[in-house]
């Protein structure tokens, strides 16, 4: 029972890089002209997945972690809500807010290599410590915005760096799971 629950982790960990590797490229290939439409989408979609959430908030048990989870639906409505209130300004928050998940998740992931990789003895630990030096250095870059002033530039290194840092998951889940049968 627990390596079945483990195996559906790690599939729900490809199988979000790999939406968001088809987002990331759409956000690349995607004209200005239809940004405002994505806009749109995001912000319905974010307002679908809350009252998903709560629905499932109301269908459960509901233990503390329930409660945590409606909490997240909440922040995720208001979210949405603010993504359709405020359209124009949405892909400079978007820079600012991938950017802060891109250095979090590069520390994390280096700190994930020095600890369990380096430690289990694995070879390829110094690997996912570059990976995850790369995806710190890029959330930095995507923080100061250097080069990139006009939305069509900036979304496409949002999109580009979505997908390296999709790619960047799937490679450390891989790369660091304990298990080879699941």
């Amino acid at each position: 029972m627990l390596f079945q629950e483990l195996g559906k982790m790690k599939r729900t960990w490809i199988m979000t890089s790999i939406i968001l590797i088809a987002f990331g490229i759409v956000m690349m290939l995607c004209p200005v002209r239809y940004m405002q439409l994505m806009i749109s989408a995001l912000g319905y979609m974010l307002l679908v997945a809350t009252v998903v959430m709560c629905l499932d908030f109301l269908s459960s048990k509901k233990t503390l972690m329930n409660y945590v989870l409606l909490t997240l639906a909440l922040f995720v409505g208001i979210l949405g809500l603010f993504v359709l209130v405020h359209r124009a300004d949405v892909l400079k928050i978007l820079s600012l807010l991938f950017g802060l998940f891109m250095i979090f998740e590069g520390l994390s992931d280096l700190f994930s290599s020095f600890v369990y990789a380096r430690r289990a003895g694995q070879a390829t630990w110094w690997a996912l410590a570059i990976i995850s030096g790369v995806t710190i250095i890029l959330g930095v870059l995507l923080l100061v915005n250097p080069w990139w002033k006009d939305s069509f530039r900036l979304k496409q290194v949002i999109g580009e760096m979505l997908l390296f840092s999709s790619l960047a998951s799937i490679i450390r889940t891989i790369m660091t799971w304990p298990f080879k049968s699941i």
